[in-house]
C-alpha cells in the first residue's frame, strides 16, 4: 500500500509539473527551470492513468487489510500513514495536483492589457500556432518570454486556440527572434502554419494578405457532412504525375487547396463557377490537391472538403505531406516553398518530366511578403479569384 501511495502522489504532481513549475519559476523568476519539465507533457495521459490505478490499488489494499482475519480477530491496530483517513487525504491531493491545469489560471490572474496605444495600432501582428501549452500558466510562460523582446508590444497566448498573438515593431525585432523566444520556453511553434502578418484591422483581403485568420472578414463556407468517395491519398509524387501527363491534350487546370481555410474553400467555389462550368467546353482535365498547411487539415476534412466537387472525372488527392506544394513553389521561385491556396493552368502540349512544368498562367490568394513564390500581379482574392479564373478559361 505504501508503494501504491507514494507512486500515486509522484504521478499526480508529475503529470501537472508542465503547470505547476511555471508559476513556481514566474516566482523565483527563473524561466530555465520552467523549460526543464516542458518535455513532461506528452506524458501527461499515461501519468494520469497510472495515478488512478495507484489509488485503486492503494484502496483495495486498505479495504482487505481492515477485513477481519480466518480466525474472526480483529487485524492489528494500523499506523495514521496505514489509515483510510491518510488515504483519503492522498487521493484528495491527487485530484487537486491533476486538476492543477483547470483551475491554474484563478492562481496566476489575468494582468493582460486590452487597451492598445496608438503605436502599438500601427505594429505589425503576427500570429503563430504553438504546440505543448495545456494551461494558463503555459500561455504566462510564452507572453513573459516574447514580451522581453525590444520591439514587441503586445502578447496574447492562448492554450485553447493553441496560438501566440504578437504585436510588434517589425524595424526593432524580427520574426525568427521572436519564434526562438517561444521555442526556448520548451513549447514550440508549429511552422507549417503560414505566418499571420497585418499593420491593421481592415480588410486584408484589399491589403493583399489573405491568410489563415489574418482578419475578421474570413469567409465561413459550409462544407459538405459526405466524404468524397474518389479521393486519392497521395502516396508519391509520382501518381500526380501519371495524372498529369495522361490528360496531355487537354488544357490541365491544378489547384491546391486546404480543406479548413476560409479562403481556400471560397477558392474552391471560385473554381467550382470560373473553370468547372465550363470544363467540357473547353476540355480541361481538372485536378484538385487538397494540402496539409493547417493543423486541422486532416484526411478527414479532406474527404468532406473533396465532396464540394461532384463530378467524378475531376482528380482529386490528399497531400498529408504537401510535397506538391513545395514543388511547386520550388518552380516559381527559388526561396519558394510550400505553394498554396493557388489556381494554375498548363498547356496541352506540355508533359511532366523531370521537373514540373511552369504554368503558363495561375493565381493566388496570398501576400508575396509570407511567400516568396507569390507574384503580386498574380494576386486575385473572392470576387476577383473568381473573375480571373473565368478570364483565364474563357480566353482558352
Amino acid at each position: 500500500m505504501r508503494a501504491a501511495v507514494l507512486l500515486s502522489i509522484l504521478t499526480s504532481a508529475s503529470a501537472s509539473l508542465c503547470c505547476i513549475v511555471p508559476i513556481l519559476g514566474f516566482i523565483g523568476g527563473s524561466t530555465s527551470l520552467i523549460s526543464s519539465v516542458s518535455w513532461l507533457e506528452p506524458f501527461r495521459p499515461f501519468l494520469i492513468v497510472i495515478a488512478f490505478l495507484m489509488l485503486g490499488l492503494a484502496w483495495y489494499g486498505s479495504i482487505k487489510a481492515r477485513k477481519k482475519d480466518a480466525c474472526g480477530c480483529e487485524p492489528e491496530k494500523l499506523s495514521f500513514f496505514q489509515s483510510k483517513k491518510f488515504l483519503g487525504i492522498v487521493t484528495l491531493l491527487s485530484f487537486i495536483l491533476l486538476s492543477f491545469p483547470a483551475y491554474s489560471k484563478y492562481i496566476i490572474g489575468n494582468d493582460k492589457k486590452d487597451s492598445m496605444t496608438n503605436d502599438q495600432k500601427k505594429n505589425t501582428k503576427l500570429t503563430l500556432a504553438v504546440n505543448g501549452m495545456t494551461c494558463a500558466s503555459c500561455e504566462k510562460h510564452v507572453e513573459r518570454e516574447v514580451i522581453k523582446l525590444s520591439g514587441v508590444s503586445l502578447v496574447k497566448a492562448s492554450y485553447e486556440n493553441k496560438s501566440a498573438t504578437i504585436e510588434y515593431d517589425h524595424q526593432k525585432v524580427k520574426v525568427d527572434e521572436i519564434i526562438a523566444a517561444i521555442n526556448s520556453t520548451g513549447y514550440t511553434v508549429d511552422k507549417r502554419i503560414n505566418l499571420i502578418q497585418d499593420k491593421t484591422k481592415a480588410d486584408c483581403c484589399a491589403k493583399g494578405s489573405c491568410t489563415p485568420g489574418s482578419c475578421s472578414n474570413t469567409p465561413k463556407v459550409t462544407v459538405p457532412k459526405e466524404r468524397n468517395k474518389n479521393l486519392k491519398i497521395l502516396s508519391s509524387v509520382e501518381e500526380l504525375k501519371g495524372s498529369f501527363n495522361k490528360a496531355a491534350g487537354k488544357v490541365r487546370f491544378i489547384a491546391i487547396l486546404s480543406s479548413t481555410c476560409g479562403w481556400c474553400l471560397q477558392g474552391a467555389q471560385s473554381v467550382q463557377q470560373a473553370v468547372i462550368k465550363k470544363m467540357s467546353d473547353k476540355d480541361i482535365n481538372v485536378i484538385i490537391v487538397w494540402t496539409n498547411m493547417l493543423q486541422t487539415d486532416d484526411k478527414e476534412n479532406a474527404y468532406r472538403a473533396a465532396s464540394m466537387f461532384k463530378d467524378p472525372s475531376i482528380v482529386q488527392y490528399f497531400d498529408s505531406g504537401n510535397i506538391f506544394g513545395d514543388l511547386v513553389a520550388k518552380g516559381l521561385s527559388p526561396k519558394g516553398e510550400k505553394a498554396w491556396d493557388i489556381y494554375m493552368f498548363y498547356d496541352k502540349e506540355v508533359i511532366w518530366d523531370n521537373t514540373i512544368p511552369r504554368p503558363f498562367d495561375y493565381a493566388h490568394q496570398l501576400s508575396a511578403s509570407l511567400s516568396p513564390w507569390a507574384d503580386n500581379t498574380k494576386y486575385f482574392c473572392g470576387n476577383d479569384l473568381t473573375k480571373r479564373l473565368r478570364d483565364i478559361t474563357t480566353s482558352l
